[in-house]
């Protein structure tokens, strides 16, 4: 596997499906508003035929502090429902896509949304049993980054997790010491992400039933592929450093009047486009590291032709690439 070009080409596939983003965005944009509805229907009840912000500008002073006094009478239950609500709600939107999108990555053919459905439906009780064999395998990950950071703390070397407030606003916190913490950190966790991830694929591309075992090889099919875990963290940061930029972008949008809040509406939505893009792309690139662990079974699995009479049909097995998913 050629870890460099699957690092420069998995962005550029990955926002050249448009369709499948359009999806995922949608999916998001429903989301958002069904987790907003618990906000926006008391405030909407409450501002709605307010005169605090009549020919003001958007948003007005007064309705601020109107908005702020009523989050201080009751902003605990206000705020934590919609928040409880949306993060489990994402959680289980993105068990829900799974399926569909690896299906798309690793599909040729053009998007269909029936097929994309189907195989989000199809997959959804394998990626539900493998969540449960990644969280299993989070653990031990979390005991590393501790450990390192117990060790660290007792040599005396400064960490990122371990400076306070007062070393952040008047020193520097980015030492050799605490940088090498934060790489192991980075390291550690970007290992399990991607076994995740390239386990998904197996259980698309091998029809495989069994998770444990797609999980087991991929942890042991990363640790062996340095080249394509560096790959692989990589595209994060640089996606990281892409959705901080338009993130940056859209706070630099000031809210005076009702077209710049569409603007700024809009802006969000590219902010999300690309948190998603790049998030296809991290999976594009583990669909690389399948494609380079079946290549050699492939060649393999191809003997010398029989004689006539002793040749069997064999059932088609379920390749990377081939019609499934297609519409």
């Amino acid at each position: 596997m050629n870890s460099l070009r699957s690092t420069l080409t998995a962005p550029l596939r990955a926002f050249f499906e448009l369709k499948l983003l359009g999806v995922l965005l949608a999916a998001n944009l429903g989301l958002a508003l069904i987790q907003s509805v618990p906000v926006l229907l008391p405030a909407l009840g409450r501002f709605g035929h307010s005169l605090s912000g009549r020919g003001q500008p958007f948003p007005s002073p007064e309705v601020v502090i109107d908005f702020t006094r009523l989050l201080s009478q009751g902003g605990g239950p206000f705020l934590a429902g919609p928040f409880l609500l949306g993060f489990l709600l994402s959680f289980a939107l993105q068990l829900v896509l799974a399926g569909g999108i690896v299906s798309r990555l690793c599909s040729p053919g053009r998007f269909s949304l029936a097929g994309f459905a189907h195989d989000c439906a199809s997959q959804l009780g394998r990626n539900l049993r493998l969540l449960g064999w990644a969280l299993l395998g989070l653990l031990p990950v979390v005991g590393l980054v501790v450990l390192a950071t117990v060790l660290f703390s007792r040599a005396e070397k400064p960490t990122l997790f371990t400076l306070d407030a007062e070393h952040w606003g008047l020193e520097n916190p980015f030492t050799f010491w605490s940088l090498a913490h934060l790489a192991l950190v980075v390291v550690l966790f970007a290992l399990w992400r991607s076994s995740f991830d390239l386990a998904r694929v197996q259980l698309y591309a091998d029809d495989q039933r069994k998770t444990r075992l797609a999980a087991w090889r991929a942890l042991k099919q990363m640790v062996r592929s340095p080249g394509a875990l560096l790959g692989y963290i990589a595209v994060g940061l640089l996606g990281l450093g892409v959705v901080l930029a338009f993130a940056r972008l859209h706070a630099a949008v000031q809210v005076t009047s009702t077209w710049k809040a569409w603007l700024a509406l809009g802006v969000a939505q590219v902010v999300v486009a690309a948190r998603l893009g790049f998030s296809l792309a991290t999976t594009a690139v583990t669909v690389d590291v399948y494609r380079a662990m079946a290549a050699p079974k492939a060649n393999a699995a191809e003997p010398t032709p029989a004689p006539a009479v002793t040749q069997t049909i064999q059932p088609e097995e379920r390749l990377i690439g081939d019609d499934a998913g297609r519409s």
